[in-house]
């Protein structure tokens, strides 16, 4: 029998089981209207009118869809199209018989009808759909058995719950639900007791041993998983922890459906779920020509990835990494093979290419992401780091400006303000910049400033994760060290709502929540891994590194802040004074990175950039010598 052979079996079955249970819901309303006898016109109305009865609801439940339901899956939703479909049906039945009885029909009859239709229907939805549950639950018998508990009884935590019974290579048994809403506590879902919030978490686990512990809540997940972590800290043995992916990732993966995964370090971070303006993203980029700079790396790789989903005519991918810019055409041309896709080997210093390429291609859109970002490594290469991350942002603005871009955006960093590090200096210099050109050019120039962002390269907390896998020390330059953070998803939706609202001129400052101290975040880290702190994995403290501060700032002046018209961005307009002869100082700037006096090339950056702190951080210029 071929698949499509099965599929009309099973429509067949599902069409006769139908019919048989309106036959015998319009018989039974006879039955009860007539106390089980009824006289012979009534007999004769009912053979006359049952097959109408029927075809009506097989008209029905047609147009509703009910015969392409699967039954064992079957919802609410389906529930009530069989409610509207013997509602429908009854209305053609009762003006059908009444018609043709003219009148002499009872009509209580044409009321219970379709009631016992709707509860017959629903009790067999309900019958198939246990009966699957009990069969898979007989057939996961002879596996392997792990119990588990699941924190979270809300809808996700009830999606979870159903994937684990279904998981066909483990037996799963769920012993109990956690919640921290307390009026769930002491009932039941799916039969399994609410036993409390994760204050009570401990105490259930020192006498009930489990094998894993799945949080499945999708609001203020970071605090569930703290709690959690919190809760196994004093026990023995420790259970696997898992996390239920949110909405938001099975949407971005689908194929995993609502598989519990391994903890990752973003489940640390209390973050709320951020809300955008889609339309408004998407008037700002469909059907544009659109120019990413630094397309290899994680936010621009993030930034192709997000832009495109918005239909943009042209995406036109620049990237001085080879093997990068291979891999992001190829993802990008599979992910969306409507938009063209134009991948450019080269880097925003090179005059001659910028100018070529927006001759050509006219972008009308740019993001600039393009940077070097890793700390301590500009320390020691301060030419590169202002020739990369300041000169090339002034000669892709001057490209942009020169051929009329719409908007242009540059991704900055929280390490800009008050900056004690070369990496801080170079890219406020170029906030400079760009705040310099939006105020005498018709290219809408804005920069976006946000903090650490997770999972990039060098992220403390990926290095983090994969110094506990490979079962080596924890290093964290300072025990009272925080910082802000937030996923690369989240910052480029905002970097891309940023963009749609620019008017020219202002410095976007992303809300990061509260800083998160970083030897919180590696014991959790270590805890939720089944492991013990100090005892299992060392955390060795290093000390601060050149450059590096004890907390990050996002704003000098808080009193600057203005509110945007999203929530989770505020807006600075005024933190970036005027500079004065803006070509020749970058001239002044591009001499001193082609040079090798390094003590020079500080001091040149200290004058474009003068909150700079490079005294504290570096000491005397003029002795300063190989950093």
């Amino acid at each position: 029998m071929t698949e499509n052979g099965v599929v009309s079996r099973r429509r067949l079955a599902v069409v006769l089981g139908d019919l048989l249970v309106v036959l015998a819901a319009y018989t039974t309303a006879y039955l009860l209207r007539f106390d089980f006898a009824w006289e012979g016109y009534y007999s004769a109305v009912f053979i006359k009118t049952t097959p109408a009865v029927m075809l009506s609801y097989l008209m029905a439940s047609y147009y509703f869809g009910l015969n392409r339901g699967l039954r064992h899956y079957a919802s609410f939703g389906d529930i009530l199209n069989v409610a509207k479909a013997a509602a429908c049906a009854g209305m053609f039945q009762a003006a059908f018989i009444m018609f043709i009885t003219q009148g002499r029909f009872p009509r209580s009859i044409l009321l219970m009808a379709p009631m016992l239709t709707l509860g017959g229907v629903a009790m067999v939805h309900a019958c198939v759909r246990y009966a699957k549950e009990f069969w898979q639950g007989r057939g996961t018998s002879d596996l392997p058995v792990r119990t588990a508990v699941i924190v979270g009884a809300g809808d996700l935590g009830e999606l979870v719950y159903r994937q684990m019974r279904t998981e066909e290579d483990v037996n799963y048994r769920i012993v109990a639900f956690f919640d921290e809403d307390a009026e769930k506590w002491g009932m039941r879902l799916h039969g399994v007791q609410v036993a409390g919030g994760a204050s009570k978490l401990a105490a259930f686990l020192g006498r009930t041993p489990v094998d894993e512990v799945v949080v499945a809540v999708s609001s203020a997940r970071g605090q569930s998983v703290s709690a959690v972590a919190e809760a196994l800290r004093e026990l023995a043995k420790r259970p696997v922890i898992r996390i239920a992916p949110s909405l938001d990732e099975m949407l971005r993966s689908p194929s995993a459906g609502a598989n519990p995964r391994k903890v990752q370090p973003a489940d640390l971070l209390n973050r709320k779920e951020v809300r955008l303006d889609l339309a408004r993203i998407a008037r700002s980029i469909e059907g544009k020509t659109v120019l990413v700079t630094g397309a290899g790396g994680t936010i621009g790789g993030e930034l192709c990835r997000q832009a495109i989903a918005y239909r943009p005519r042209t995406i036109v991918l620049i990237e001085n990494h080879a093997t990068a810019l291979f891999y992001r055409e190829k993802e990008l041309r599979e992910k969306m093979p409507s938009v063209t896709v134009v991948p450019v080997l080269g880097n925003v210093r090179d005059q001659n290419l910028l100018d070529r390429v927006f001759r050509e291609h006219k972008p009308q859109v740019v993001f600039h992401a393009a940077a070097h970002k890793h700390v301590l490594q500009l320390e020691s290469n301060v030419q590169e780091g202002v020739s990369n991350n300041t000169l090339g942002t002034y000669h892709l603005a001057a490209a942009a400006d020169k051929h009329g871009v719409e908007v242009f955006l540059l991704i900055s960093t929280d390490k800009a303000v008050r900056p004690s590090c070369v990496r801080g200096a170079t890219k406020r210099a170029a906030e400079i910049v760009v705040t310099d050109f939006a105020r005498r050019s018709k290219t809408r120039f804005v920069a976006v400033r946000f903090g650490n962002v997770l999972g990039s390269s060098g992220s403390v907390l990926k290095i983090f994760q994969e110094q506990i896998e490979l079962g080596r020390p924890i290093t964290i330059t300072h025990p009272d060290v925080t910082r802000f953070f937030m996923t690369v998803e989240e910052a480029v939706g905002l970097v891309l709502q940023t963009g749609a609202m620019a008017k020219g001129g202002e410095v976007f400052v992303l809300k990061m929540g509260e800083p998160v101290r970083i030897m919180d975040m590696a014991r959790n880290l270590i805890l939720l891994s089944g492991l013990e702190p100090g005892r299992d994995v060392e955390i060795r403290i290093t000390g601060l590194k050149t450059g590096e501060k004890m907390a990050e700032e996002l704003v000098e002046d808080p009193a600057g802040e203005e509110q945007s018209e999203h929530p989770e961005i505020m807006v600075l307009r005024s933190e970036n004074g005027r500079v004065e002869n803006l070509a020749e100082k970058v001239l002044e700037l591009e001499l001193a990175s082609r040079g090798t006096d390094k003590a020079l090339m500080m001091r040149r950056l200290s004058e474009f950039v003068p909150t700079f702190t490079a005294d504290a951080a570096h000491g005397d210029f003029a002795e300063i010598g190989d950093l």
